[in-house]
């Protein structure tokens, strides 16, 4: 099986590389966009400016990839509302966290962090292993057991062995860059038009530039959602059989997942340019009808019923998903 689990996390480190170069292309052509919008049609169509514009605008999109790079794991913390948690604080969520890294035989430990909020629930985020970060919020401090609370810290170490969390904070930032930038091409185009309104008549190029930057604007939703999506689901799978493996306890990660799909506390303190951040899908997906249906269908992770399905079928034999949950 561990041929699989390495394969796997090789599929994701390219996903994550094809992730970072997607953000840049993606930056790069609203930038170049704007700076047409803003200059006038005729700069892009001229050899040498249009050149320079080009080479302006992939400045600019190679500079907003690295700097969502560098400030995706500080906006996750931020927008979780997570403060660090010293030792003497929770001495006993240290200790596990202690554990997990361990048995992954990790020589450098996440920083740990604390989100008070009453929903059980965890993230990691982060660079690179030397710059990782793992919260988890009190709710789940305070309802799991202490082998399930394990399971789930380890499911986030997980995530940063297998070189999930780059990807994570690229989509984080990224996500939020491309709807500031899709805005910035709207008053570009209002602006631009204004500016030119007397001018030489270039409509012909300005209304091509128009059409491309409302396009943009109406696909960058479409766009964030589907940055999210890279980064989720599977990865959820293997972050589930990757922490299993690695602490040789599969029953308590398919008990922690039950135990979490029978709660239904919502999680308060998140937002849904996040979703894709956390243990458990935090919008509440759990109702019936169509709408419902729909969500769960855009929703940035597999329910944790699939999950449960999943883990038992790779553990088959070791594992029983009906057996009473064990007591607080």
């Amino acid at each position: 099986m561990s041929v699989v689990y390495d394969d796997l996390i090789r599929q994701n480190r390219r996903a994550s590389r094809l992730l970072l170069a997607g953000a840049f292309v993606v930056l790069m052509v609203i930038v170049w966009v704007v700076l047409g919008l803003l200059l006038g049609p005729d700069v892009l169509l001229d050899p040498v400016s249009g050149l320079s514009v080009t080479a302006i605008g992939a400045a600019i999109g190679l500079a907003l990839t690295y700097a969502s790079f560098r400030s995706g794991p500080s906006l996750a913390l931020r927008a979780a509302k997570a403060r660090p948690v010293v030792r003497e604080e929770a001495p006993e969520l240290h200790r596990l966290l202690d554990e997990v890294c361990v048995s992954a035989g990790l020589t450098t430990r996440p920083k740990l962090y604390l989100v008070d909020d009453p929903a059980p629930n965890a993230f990691a985020t982060g660079l690179s292993l030397e710059d990782s970060h793992v919260a988890v919020t009190t709710g789940l401090v305070e309802r799991l057991p202490r082998y399930e609370l394990r399971a789930v810290l380890a499911h986030e170490v997980a995530h940063i062995v297998n070189d999930d969390i780059r990807a994570v904070t690229v989509a984080v930032a990224t996500a939020g860059l491309v709807a500031l930038l899709a805005d910035v091409v709207i008053r570009a185009t209002i602006y631009g038009g204004r500016r030119r309104s007397g001018g030489r008549n270039d409509g012909g190029a300005q209304a091509v530039l128009m059409i491309v930057g409302f396009v943009a604007v109406l696909l960058a939703p479409l766009a964030a959602q589907l940055i999210r999506f890279a980064v989720s689901r599977q990865r959820e799978y293997l972050a589930d059989a990757t922490a299993a493996q690695m602490l040789r306890d599969p029953q308590s990660m398919v008990d922690a997942l039950r135990r979490l799909d029978e709660d239904p506390t919502p999680l308060t303190r998140f937002e849904s340019a996040n979703a894709h951040l956390w243990f458990e899908e935090p919008n509440d997906l759990k109702g019936r009808g169509q709408a419902a249906s729909l969500a769960r269908r855009f929703a940035t992770h597999p329910t944790l019923e699939q999950r449960i399905v999943r883990l038992a079928q790779l553990n088959a034999g070791t594992v029983d998903p009906d057996r009473p949950l064990r007591p607080r």
